[in-house]
């Protein structure tokens, strides 16, 4: 794994104007996690260092590394010409809510998949599934509580 920097991270923050909650969020982690990093306080794992990594690649950052510079300085990050329009761009709200429709959807397949000879009536079968595949209580109350506030 290539390795990536404190400061690389905190460099390419600043090129896409993210902040760690947006790192975050684009890297699947805890914002606690990108702010005990970048503020040294511990070294996330291998996995956890890749998925910033790969988040930020795809948003055109490039990671320039000891062999990749022949200047005065060490490794750094620059961001691509071609950065790819949506990169930069947060999730809308309404991309958010599509991709938790799609999830459902296909926990409930795989529900429904993992049921099947199940000993079970056909009302405690449909009784699992919505448990397995609905949104806990607490987000369908945040959710209500966010659209009644706009």
């Amino acid at each position: 794994m290539k390795r990536i920097s404190i400061v690389q991270c905190r460099a390419a923050r600043g090129l896409l104007d993210w902040s760690q909650t947006e790192l975050a969020s684009r890297a699947n982690l805890s914002e606690s996690t990108i702010r005990d990093f970048e503020k040294n306080r511990r070294i996330p794992g291998p996995n956890n260092l890749a998925a910033v990594r790969h988040a930020l690649e795809q948003a055109g950052v490039q990671f320039v590394d000891d062999g990749l510079y022949t200047g005065t300085g060490g490794p750094g990050v620059r961001l691509l010409e071609n950065v790819p329009q949506d990169a930069t761009t947060p999730l809308s709200q309404a991309s958010i809510d599509a991709g938790g429709v799609e999830a459902r959807s296909q926990a409930a397949s795989a529900a429904d998949r993992a049921m099947v000879g199940m000993d079970a009536t056909s009302a405690q079968k449909a009784d699992r599934r919505q448990r397995l595949t609905d949104e806990p209580e607490v987000v369908r109350k945040a959710r209500s509580k966010k659209t009644d506030d706009a």
